[in-house]
């Protein structure tokens, strides 16, 4: 779209680093990140919050945003009574013309915990909510900085171009049937709990939601930074916590030893989902959609490097760029996190445990031994640090850390290829123990005939990634037992699957309490449709350069959900932030590049928009 075609000036002209408009939103954002809209993980430092925020601070400063913005209608929608915490839904619309098409925008207000102490040291001392730049302006660090508000900000800077360049300004009057669509917009805040009553307030406000032609999700990562794509898969996620419990005194194992045995279980020795029902059902990828994947502009180094793994640490997958992101993308995986420490959606990078050998320990080469028998079965070559932490006659104790990454990445766009080193250190555990207690013939042989004799007892241990590590002021045996839901599979099924492979395997004489957690179903759209091509034009315009049909290994249970309740309305993802933006993780980034491409992409998109 040009100025000749529309008599307008181009809506896209102002959105440019520095310029007054992009700069008053930036405002917003800084505010918005100053919020704490955490909707889960608090209490993770003394003196934080205990409960998470009821979202009114953070909806009242998106509803004056869209309100500054123009939109003559704002309103926060509470969910029915019934609800553990109030998690409501912002709704705004600039109503137009029946005979236009109508677009439908979402993002999501509520953010991941901090993942760090009160002093905010992975932040580099600045408390996440303080929004900081940097050199050049090109980033900016926050929580949420990226996720998602990245997409908050982009669907306003769009909207609000999209206005000044048919100079339309509140109040409302006639002349707003200039614009070329009909504008919805949610902001909803519970994506990071698992938008668990977005269904009920959909079906609370069915008049808003009716006519949708498409909707517009940003709220998904670029392939490379500033490299435009349009996401046409998501994984799902299921989450349960889980706690082991002994119940027959005289098992030869304590509860976290038979509980790392139980993790172990999770993966075969390639380091793939051992549940087979769920992995059986990943939709295969087709050599059309692997030929897709080879042309993604992204590098193996690339790839390494967002998941932050260690140089010398081997993949699960062949390193290629098709087998990496098909492992990302289209394959389910599972992830577990032992022990009580607040961890979001991500994969630590560390894992550790403390071993305690007790019996007739002949101290002299044992930690030799020990590290030899663990170094044979380290098949992805993790970073292996043993300290020996005690020692008596009848009792020697070791500190075992794995390292996998130099940072806890996000689980979803980075899991699948890349070997956990919590489920690492479980297999090790469980290669050193029977089931009855006994040590393994394998560690007997390492470590020679007194072996015979040694019991194993087993803590988690708090790691950090600078490496200090500390029991759990809480001795329970606990996890969290995640697993990423490739095209093929859906949420409820995969929980009750899961279940049942927990339940089944857990060792004779424990108990194992599971708690349903997280649960999204994955999804997949076909791009048919001439909307996706419109888009893929709009993102190249947008971005400067050549847009891709592209996937995501994170879930947000938002889409297939909206999907079911809206039926046949096209769903186009796009990416606001980029892979360098550590969303979930510490020292969350926004990218200029990604933020001005996007929404300048959605201008364009809304000027050639129409009704099919």
């Amino acid at each position: 779209m040009n100025a000749t075609e529309t008599n307008h000036p181009d809506p896209c002209s102002e959105i440019q680093p520095g310029t007054d408009l992009v700069e008053r939103h930036l405002r917003y954002l800084e505010t918005m990140v100053g919020i704490d809209s955490r909707s889960f993980g608090v209490n993770e430092f003394p003196g934080d919050r205990e409960t998470p925020s009821d979202m009114k601070e953070i909806l009242q400063c998106a509803s004056s945003y869209l309100k500054e913005i123009g939109f003559p209608q704002v309103r926060v929608n509470q969910p029915e009574p019934g609800q553990t915490l109030p998690n409501p839904l912002l709704m705004a619309e600039i109503p137009v013309s029946p005979e236009k098409p109508t677009i439908l925008f979402y993002a999501h207000l509520d953010k991941q915990p901090y993942m760090d102490d009160g002093a905010f040291k992975r932040w580099e001392g600045v408390a996440p909510t303080t929004l900081r730049w940097n050199e050049d302006k090109t980033r900016a660090y926050g929580r949420g900085a990226a996720d998602d508000l990245s997409g908050v900000v982009c669907i306003g800077l769009s909207v609000d171009a999209a206005l000044r360049a048919h100079q339309l300004r509140p109040p409302m009057d006639a002349a707003w049937d200039a614009l070329p669509c009909n504008i919805k917009v949610i902001y909803e805040t519970e994506e990071e709990c698992g938008s668990h009553s977005l269904a009920a307030q959909i079906e609370q406000n069915r008049d808003f939601f009716k006519d949708i032609d498409c909707v517009i999700i940003t709220d998904v990562v670029n392939p490379a930074t500033g490299v435009p794509g349009l996401t046409a898969s998501l994984r799902g996620i299921i989450q349960m916590n889980v706690e082991m419990t002994q119940t027959n005194s005289n098992s030869g194992l304590d509860a976290q030893t038979a509980l790392y045995k139980l993790l172990a279980r999770l993966i075969r020795e390639d380091h793939s989902l051992a549940v087979e029902a769920i992995a059986r059902a990943d939709a295969p990828v087709t050599d059309e959609e692997m030929d897709g994947l080879g042309r993604i502009p992204t590098t193996v180094e690339d790839l390494r490097g967002a998941a932050g793994l260690i140089p010398q640490a081997a993949l699960t997958v062949e390193s290629t760029i098709q087998s990496i992101l098909k492992a990302q993308l289209r394959t389910s995986f599972v992830n577990a996190r032992p022990g009580h420490r607040v961890s979001g959606s991500v994969i630590f990078g560390r894992a550790g445990a403390r071993l305690t050998f007790s019996g007739p320990v002949n101290s002299s080469g044992f930690r030799e031994k020990l590290l030899a028998f663990l170094t044979a079965r380290n098949r992805y070559n993790l970073e292996i640090i043993l300290n020996e932490t005690a020692s008596e006659p009848d009792r020697i104790v070791f500190d075992l850390q794995a390292v996998a990454a130099d940072k806890d990445p996000h689980s979803g766009v980075t899991g699948g290829p890349f070997p956990i080193a919590e489920l690492q250190v479980a297999r090790w555990i469980d290669a050193m123990i029977q089931d009855d207690g006994a040590p393994s013939a394998e560690f007997v042989n390492a470590i020679g005939d007194d072996a015979k004799q040694i019991s194993l007892t087993t803590q988690s241990l708090n790691v950090s990634l600078e490496g200090s590590a500390s029991l759990f002021s809480k001795p329970e045996a606990k996890a969290i037992v995640e697993i990423r839901l490739a095209p093929g599979n859906e949420s409820a099924t995969a929980q009750a699957q899961l279940k049942e492979f927990l339940t089944t395997q857990t060792l004779p004489g424990f108990h194992l309490k599971i708690e349903e957690d997280k649960g999204a179903s994955p999804w997949r759209t076909g791009i048919a449709h001439p909307i996706f091509g419109m888009m893929m034009d709009s993102l190249e315009r947008g971005f400067g350069q050549a847009a891709c049909l592209y996937g995501c290994g994170g879930s947000i249970p938002f889409v297939p959900k909206l999907m079911d309740a809206l039926g046949d309305a096209p769903p186009l993802c796009l990416g606001a932030y980029d892979p360098e933006s550590r969303m979930h993780e510490p020292n969350e980034s926004m990218s200029m590049v990604d933020l001005l491409g996007c929404a300048r992409s959605i201008v364009y998109f809304m000027h050639q928009l129409k009704k099919f």
